[in-house]
């Protein structure tokens, strides 16, 4: 029984871990001078966050919530085609930054 206990308190601790820092990024969401970019900038991270989530669904099985998360996809190109021309110069780092995040977040959740 002694070696399940550390082993159960590590699972949570590491499910703790995971949820904390899907909320740190969350909150850790940049804002521009432009607010269509800055509508963009929420709804690409939200996708992100439902593509994380929908992923692990798909990795049991579920394939359902990959499935619904394409139109979003779609909508999202579009409006991201909008974006560059709203992006002030000195605004650009910033944003080149967190869209560089949340291609990390979409790498990382595919290599594990």
């Amino acid at each position: 029984m002694k070696t399940r206990l550390p082993l159960r308190t590590g699972f949570i601790l590491f499910f703790a871990v995971l949820a904390f820092a899907t909320r740190l990024y969350a909150d850790d969401i940049p804002t521009f001078s432009d607010p269509d970019v800055n509508t963009f900038v929420k709804s690409y991270a939200q996708f992100v966050m439902d593509y994380v989530e929908a992923y692990n669904a798909a990795k049991t099985g579920d394939n359902s919530k990959l499935q619904a998360l394409q139109s979003k996809s779609r909508e999202l190109q579009a409006q991201a085609a909008q974006i560059p021309g709203k992006i002030k110069p000195d605004e650009a780092e910033r944003f080149s930054n967190f869209i560089g995040r949340c291609s990390e977040k979409i790498s990382d959740i595919t290599k594990q």
